[in-house]
Formats: C-alpha cells, structure tokens, sequence
C-alpha cells in the first residue's frame, strides 16, 4: 500500500511539473513584423544598412498574423494570400526596397526586397519579391544574386527572439 501510494504521489509531481504541450493562445499580434523602410544610411560602399539609422514606417507591411510560419533551416517566411500580394504590388526598383524584420519591437535586421530581373548585385540580405507567386513564400538569402567571394554580412535571419516567438506559437519549422 506504501509503494502504490508512494508511486501515485511520484507520478502526479512529475506530470504537475512537466512543462505544458498546449499551444501558446495569448494574443501574438504583433510580435515579429516586417515594416518598410522610410530612411537608412548605408555602410561604407556597399548595399549593407546601417541597423542604428534604419528608421521603420509607421505601421507593418505584414503583421504577425500574416506570417503562416518560418522555416530556419531554409529562411523562408510563409506568408498568407493577403500578405504575398502586398509584397508583390509594392513598386519595386532594380536597386530593391529596404525593409527590416522586427521582433518585440526591436529591429533585428534590414534586407531589400530585390527583384530577380535586376542586373546589378546586392551584397546584403534579399529577398525576390516575385518569387512569392503561387507558394507564398517569401526567402531571405545572403545577397544577390547569391553570397559574393569575400563578402561578409551580417545574419540575423535566426535571431533567437524571432525563432522563440515562431516556436512558442507553433509556427516554427526546424
């Protein structure tokens, strides 16, 4: 009788103190949103921005309930419908479009929506706004059009703030 009584309080501590599996349900609007960008300084002689002079629109081009999920293995933002089309509707230049990725509000890194018909290089984060179509995936990669010999930029794209934000509401792809 000792040990099934000692057994069954053992095994309530143990269920009480395992951490809970059900998914976050607090209001996440808002936790990681991608804004335009109104003004920037860029680094010297490269498309790199300067994080400190990147100033954010007012309001977010997607908010967070747009953001279907993100794989960080792939970088990939999946984004709804709705979401692509803001993107795919901006007026986009050969020379992209800054924007930055800010989580709890603290902006974490800049990139340029660049448009794969674009001839010139980019030697900071990118991400093709016309590739969007169809898959509503929006992929972040390390320059245009891809990583260039002796270039190095800075990665935030799995800061921990933005995968803990994704991984507490179950939208995170590992």
């Amino acid at each position: 009788m000792k040990t099934a009584c000692f057994i069954g309080i053992t095994l309530t501590v143990l269920m009480l103190s395992l951490p809970s599996c059900e998914k976050y349900t607090g209001d996440a609007e808002g936790e990681v949103e991608l804004y335009l960008l109104k003004s920037y300084e860029n680094l010297d002689q490269t498309w790199g921005i300067e994080l400190s002079s990147a100033e954010i629109e007012r309001e977010p081009l997607i908010t967070y309930a747009e953001f279907k999920s993100y794989h960080s293995k792939k970088y990939i933002f999946s984004l709804t419908r709705a979401a692509a089309e803001k993107v795919e509707n901006l007026d986009h230049s050969v020379h992209g479009l800054a924007f930055g990725i800010v989580a709890n509000e603290e902006l974490i890194y800049t990139a340029y929506f660049w448009p794969s018909y674009s001839s010139a290089s980019c030697d900071w984060l990118v991400a093709d706004p016309f590739m969007l179509s169809g898959r509503n995936e929006l992929h972040v990669q390390l320059g245009y059009p891809g990583l260039l010999d002796g270039v190095q930029i800075p990665d935030e794209r799995n800061n921990e703030m933005i995968l803990d934000i994704f991984r507490r509401d179950g939208k995170l792809i590992e």
